[in-house]
């Protein structure tokens, strides 16, 4: 500093209030330049806190930016700036311990700089003049660079100072209360600016650049106290939305609620720590932290309460980070009951999380609905395409809370999320209706528990606690219900695709939309939609009868108002196409008793015909086998509906159907029936048929299908086909066999129902128990029960808890764990049996052999492959031991294994054809 420099300052410093004021003009400018041209710190120091304590009294709060803040401020800031280099240079020294004094220095520089800006806030609000933005326009910027600095050094402090910290928690803990007081300063000073009017471009960009800083201060402290972190957002929040009208498209609010999902993410995966941990059989295993619990809670809801006003306010406006809400939408659904991944937590600690966090769920789905990016996130194909197991579900939440406030939104919102074409940019994505069934599809094990939820779709009721399907389809026909008729042939469409679907819940849900738009329509709409199924039936020349929508038509047709369901019968009756017949013959139970007399004698006058022809005929043909398949179906279902409508297949028709039935039994060669899905599924459906009519059938026959039954269960038929021999064991109850051939039925027989009920699939081992139970209640031959059970003693625990009505336990696993075993449905299976029954290859021999001679592996040959290699590796080791040594003895088990192998070869080579 020069020597007229330091006159100057040590005659200004004895200077009174009147002298100061009186030479304001001269005075300031001077020390102004002085500060700026020393290279001193201490010195710049010195001249700031007399400018502080002499002259800035003398100036007015509104030409305080003119005259001080505009000139002075960027200066300031980068005395402040070296003096944290500094500070970093000396933590940098070797001899740390002697770098102790000029750490202190540096420290004390930042007080006395903090403190300057300080007395310049509170100079501001010491007037009673009104303030705007433009008699501050520097002070801000410069309190939120020392904000920043201040408390980065804090935050930082254990990595910079590391051994050193211990000595420097005093001027540390000063720096940072010093702050604290500065920012407490700033905000009131913040609360009593005003935009002035007109509003001009640089108080807009003034105020931006506060709330943008404030934001950036509010990410450092977050670490560091969360009584700063909710002042800060306070502060952010209450600035931005009373003044979103200007700074609205230049705040970037998406950053912030990006950041706001990051933080309530993370702090409520640790609050579900803090809750005491407890198994499945409620011992505790952790006692939790309860104090803690509620500290945390109250910092997430008040993070919560931040994020949906600024979502709410904003949400025209917000980009980039609309996945990051719909990903914090997952967390929350996810980790809380009722989805299958949360942890077990109390009802008290759930009440209060719902209170705290959950119950915005509602307000931010409404708030961006309207929203294209959240649309996208939602209904984006690849999204739900690949949606894991555990966000399957709070996905499907998601989803339905959408189409609760879909109908209250205006039509191009819904357009939005209707028509997934809309905007030509948009990336591949669904129909909101689409998402609904592909969700669905993904939550199986949800539907099968089934989950319960809480439901307030009824206004004026109370929530009522519903499953998960029952929300899925009450949303879903609400939604249809309010859809605009633009919207109705993409809707049709996505109907009709999943009333096809062998996934069962789409398919049920599909159904059960298409009854409700059918049952509050018109009679003649129900009358158009029956008629049009029915032709696209006709128009599949070999329409498969395990079709999902055969399960529609029939539901619909009960619908029809009787004048058309008499039109139906008389024009359907007279229907050659045989998978009309069929679908007749399912809606028996629906007609009024004056048309089922006549249609049953129709139908099973054309089928008996059709089954004669198949017996008689020398060559069979695949369309043979699809006809002799019609016909069997259609009987079995008149037969199944006996009981049901007090009519029954006249007695001599009867006799015609069991010799007929017979005489195909005598004739089967049984590995030609399994060559294929089409002759199987004849198979399955001969094998019910027969069921009806064991009591007439004659003993060579029924130790044939006995035979064929042990033949498929050997070779482990489908759960399909062994659920149907259950069906046939549970009619044997009724028949009286004659003495001869007794012995060896009674055996086969034993053996059969003790394939059964020691069967792995928990479902054909329950229906097993139920026929052994009927079939012992109402047989004579009374040595087939303790033949099986001599044969598997642990059957009479199953059949005494069956008759108790306790369920019966596989391993001790609770249904959830069942379910998470079993594999997702095989939707290839279908897709092969349909391909196989839609092939038009005829047979070149009297037998009925369907496969082509293609060399390709299919799905079947494949499995059969790998099974047999299994059989063979088990085997092998005691051939090649036989092979080595004289011993010329094999255990029973590998003789029951060289014949296991050699069926497996067999059908290996007639599935290769």
């Amino acid at each position: 500093m020069s020597q007229s420099q330091s006159s100057f300052l040590e005659t200004v410093v004895s200077w009174d209030g009147t002298q100061c004021q009186d030479n304001l003009d001269t005075a300031l400018p001077r020390l102004i330049r002085c500060f700026q041209e020393v290279n001193i710190v201490q010195e710049q120091i010195g001249i700031l806190k007399i400018i502080c304590h002499s002259f800035l009294p003398c100036v007015e709060a509104i030409q305080a930016e003119e005259k001080l803040f505009s000139k002075l401020i960027d200066e300031v800031c980068g005395v402040f700036d070296k003096a944290l280099d500094d500070i970093h240079q000396y933590t940098q020294s070797t001899d740390k311990k002697s770098s102790i004094p000029g750490i202190n220095t540096s420290l004390q520089i930042l007080l006395d700089l903090l403190e300057f800006l300080e007395t310049c806030i509170y100079h501001m609000q010491n007037g009673n003049v009104a303030l705007d933005w433009s008699h501050i326009h520097s002070l801000p910027r410069g309190t939120i660079h020392f904000l920043k600095g201040a408390y980065g050094h804090c935050k930082d402090s254990g990595d910079v100072y590391q051994d050193l910290l211990s000595s420097m928690s005093a001027p540390l803990s000063s720096l940072f209360k010093k702050t604290h007081s500065l920012q407490v300063a700033f905000l009131r000073l913040l609360d009593n600016i005003k935009l002035s009017d007109p509003v001009t471009e640089q108080d807009v960009l003034d105020l931006t650049q506060v709330c943008r800083g404030l934001f950036d201060v509010c990410q450092i402290v977050t670490s560091l106290d969360m009584k700063l972190m909710v002042t800060l957002w306070k502060a952010i929040s209450k600035h931005a939305i009373n003044n979103k009208v200007h700074v609205g498209q230049r705040l970037e609010v998406g950053g912030m609620i990006g950041h706001l999902c990051g933080e309530i993410q993370s702090g409520f995966l640790f609050l579900l720590q803090l809750i005491p941990q407890v198994d499945p059989e409620g011992a505790v295993l952790s006692q939790g932290d309860e104090k803690g619990f509620q500290k945390s809670l109250k910092i997430l809801g008040f993070q919560m309460k931040i994020l949906v006003m600024l979502v709410r306010e904003f949400s025209d406006v917000v980009h980039g980070c609309e996945e990051l809400v719909y990903s914090l939408l997952l967390t929350l659904m996810r980790l809380l009951p009722p989805s299958l991944s949360a942890q077990q937590i109390d009802e008290k600690h759930l009440r209060d999380i719902r209170q705290h966090l959950t119950n915005a769920i509602d307000i931010l789905i409404k708030a961006l609905i309207s929203n294209r990016a959240f649309t996208e996130a939602v209904t984006g194909a690849e999204k739900v395409r690949s949606l894991t197991d555990g966000d399957s579900f709070p996905h499907l939440q998601t989803v339905l809370k959408v189409l609760e406030f879909l109908p209250q939104m205006p039509d191009d919102v819904q357009d939005q999320w209707v028509d997934p074409k809309l905007h030509p940019e948009d990336e591949d994505r669904l129909s909101v209706i689409d998402v609904v069934f592909k969700t669905t599809s993904k939550c199986s094990k949800e539907l099968n528990l089934p989950i319960v939820l809480t439901d307030s779709m009824l206004s004026a009721k109370p929530e009522r606690e519903v499953i998960l399907y029952e929300v899925c389809c009450t949303r879903l026909c609400a939604f249809l219900g309010s859809l605009s008729a633009k919207h109705f042939l993409r809707a049709e469409g996505i109907l009709f695709e999943n009333a096809l679907s062998h996934d069962f819940w789409c398919h049920l849900l599909a159904e059960d939309i298409w009854c409700f738009i059918i049952r509050y329509g018109s009679a003649d709409l129900c009358r158009d939609h029956v008629t049009f199924l029915l032709e696209v039936m006709k128009q599949c020349w070999s329409f498969d009868l395990e079709s999902p929508l055969l399960s529609l038509v029939v539901r619909l047709i009960k619908c029809l108002s009787s004048e058309h369901q008499t039109e139906l019968i008389r024009r359907l009756s007279s229907e050659e196409d045989l998978s009309l017949l069929y679908v007749l013959s399912c809606c028996l139970p629906s007609f009024s008793d004056e048309n089922n007399q006549n249609l049953v004698e129709k139908v099973s006058e054309k089928c008996s015909k059709i089954l004669q022809e198949f017996t008689v005929a020398s060559e069979k043909t695949q369309q043979d086998f699809y006809r002799m398949l019609n016909s069997v179906s259609c009987l079995c279902e008149l037969m199944n509906n006996n009981d049901t409508i007090g009519l029954a297949v006249q007695s001599a028709m009867t006799m015609s159907l069991t010799d007929s039935v017979s005489q195909v039994w005598r004739e089967m060669f049984i590995s030609d029936w399994t060559d294929s899905s089409l002759l199987e599924l004849c198979l399955q459906r001969l094998v019910l048929l027969s069921s009806h009519l064991s009591t007439l059938m004659e003993n060579d026959v029924l130790l044939k299908i006995l035979s064929v039954m042990s033949f498929l269960l050997l070779q482990g038929c489908s759960s399909h086909l062994h659920l149907t021999i259950v069906c046939f064991l549970k009619s044997f109850g009724k028949i009286r066999l004659t003495a001869t051939p007794e012995p060896q039925i009674l055996k086969k027989f034993s053996d059969l129902f003790v394939m059964t009920l020691t069967s792995p699939d928990l479902f054909i081992h329950h229906h097993g128990l139920s026929a052994f139970t009927q079939f012992a209640e109402n047989t004579i031959h009374e040595s087939v029960v303790p033949d099986c059970i001599d044969q598997q003693p642990q059957l009479q625990d199953f059949v005494v808890q069956f008759l108790s009505k306790i369920p019966h336990t596989c391993e001790e696993l609770s249904r959830l764990e069942f379910l998470r075993m079993e594999p997702p449905p095989d939707s290839n299976v279908n897709r092969e049996r349909n391909d196989t029954i839609k092939t038009k290859n005829e047979p070149s021999s009297k037998r009925p052999r369907l496969m082509d001679n293609d060399s390709k592996i299919t799905t079947k040959l494949g499995m059969q492959v790998k099974e047999l290699v299994v059989v063979l590796r088990q085997t092998l080791s005691e051939l090649e031991n036989l092979n080595n040594t004289e011993d010329c003895n094999l255990s029973s088990h590998s003789w029951n294994n060289l014949e296991t192998i050699h069926c497996k070869i067999t059908g290996i080579l007639k599935e290769k054809g």
